[in-house]
């Protein structure tokens, strides 16, 4: 039904826009972002509250180490005090996952939703294909700066291992599947920094931590 939804969205910017395949996608993208940006705001909100109680939160788990119960009750009250809800990131994330994963079905498969891509083709790149590796080193990049900036830093070196190959995993995937998909998501990564900078400037009070 989503899928359905997306792809009138989308020959509607190829058929009545006069945009080739290749803008349509950008322009679907755009459409989704600003339709999800609430969310967005709300996500980026509690990883910047989570960032900012860092320093504390690591205190608490180097004093309590050898006291698990104490120290989740340490926690949980400077969560309390500074109002922040550590969960307040993943429902967001959540809301976007039916989204997200109709638009990868309509972008792998558009024959079945009516859309012929024969010819398709945007900086000289075959949307119906894949083996496209400036897309997928792109796409890599750009996955690094946008996890870059939501990461909060901790003292977990499995995390800081997972900033790097995630974004190696993420640029050889984009490299294996269609040019279209991995144009949807190197325009969602793109496009995501810039929303990331935009909320963290002008929809984020100076020093603000509350998740609404």
């Amino acid at each position: 039904m989503i899928s359905m939804i997306l792809a009138s969205i989308m020959t509607f910017f190829h058929d009545t826009l006069g945009v080739g395949w290749g803008m349509a996608i950008i322009f679907l993208t755009l459409l989704v972002k600003i339709v999800l940006f609430p969310f967005s705001i709300s996500q980026i909100r509690s990883t910047e509250g989570i960032k900012k109680i860092q320093p504390e939160l690591q205190k608490i788990q180097a004093k309590y180490k050898n006291n698990p119960e104490e120290q989740q009750r340490k926690v949980m009250e400077l969560y309390q005090k500074n109002k922040v809800n550590p969960l307040g990131g993943c429902l967001p994330l959540l809301l976007q996952l039916p989204v997200l994963w109709a638009l990868f079905g309509l972008l792998n498969t558009p024959e079945k939703f009516n859309i012929d891509f024969t010819n398709a083709f945007f900086l000289s790149m075959d949307l119906t294909k894949s083996g496209y590796l400036v897309l997928g080193i792109i796409s890599g990049v750009t996955s690094f700066l946008q996890q870059k900036m939501t990461t909060v830093s901790t003292a977990d070196n499995s995390q800081s291992t997972l900033l790097y190959v995630m974004p190696v995993l993420m640029g050889y995937i984009t490299y294996t599947l269609k040019a279209g998909v991995g144009l949807y998501w190197v325009a969602s990564n793109v496009l995501g920094i810039i929303q990331q900078w935009v909320i963290t400037r002008f929809f984020l009070k100076e020093g603000e931590t509350t998740v609404k």
